[in-house]
């Protein structure tokens, strides 16, 4: 499709997903993730003194991915701003929903921190931000579940149970809706927050 698109946290498992679909639609993608990653642009986006050097203004993107996962919410800001036509921001369950500690206990996964939680949920928020000041950018949200990713079967049957659709989520699942929500089938959908958890949330 010819598109630029900006992808943070490009090197993870999600962000290789989405790199990769966006790739196979025929758009331009470049990422930034953390040095010795491989991506385009190696920057620390927690590090302000290093990532604020990069000669940003050199850059203009169709769409802008927000993936990393980080402390700093200003940064993701800062990116979307050079966003032409759409802003993606991948939050979590755990920015709009609270953490059921008794989901980790006694599995080998850590419970959520509550720095990322905070963060998450500031990508929300930032989406409303976004919405209102920065159109006709049109900015949504999207708010993965737990992504299956050699979990124990102990967590796995655990997490599943409370899932209606009775599984973890795939990156595939979590990409489908991002491609939806940058494409001109959603030109009309900006400030949206949409939870791609199986039902989680519907509890």
């Amino acid at each position: 499709m010819g598109r630029r698109v900006l992808i943070t946290g490009s090197e993870g498992h999600l962000g290789r997903a989405l790199r990769d679909a966006f790739l196979m639609l025929g758009d331009d993608v470049t990422g930034i993730d953390l040095p010795g990653m491989g991506a385009e642009i190696e920057l620390d986006l927690d590090d302000r003194a290093t990532a604020w050097t990069y000669k940003w203004e050199k850059l203009k993107f169709d769409i802008v991915v927000c993936n990393a996962k980080t402390q700093t919410w200003n940064c993701h800001h800062q990116l979307a701003l050079y966003a032409r036509q759409c802003i993606i921001n991948i939050s979590s369950i755990y920015g709009a929903l609270g953490s059921d500690p008794s989901l980790y206990e006694g599995t080998e996964v850590e419970p959520t921190p509550a720095w990322y939680a905070a963060s998450k949920g500031a990508m929300v928020a930032l989406t409303k931000w976004q919405s209102c000041n920065l159109a006709p950018v049109r900015s949504n949200c999207v708010c993965p579940g737990g992504i299956f990713r050699g979990h124990s079967d102990n967590f796995n049957r655990r997490y599943a149970a409370k899932v209606p659709l009775g599984r973890m989520a795939t990156e595939d699942d979590i990409v489908g809706p991002v491609l939806f929500l940058c494409s001109d089938a959603a030109r009309y959908i900006t400030g949206q927050v949409l939870m791609v958890d199986g039902g989680y949330s519907a509890w």
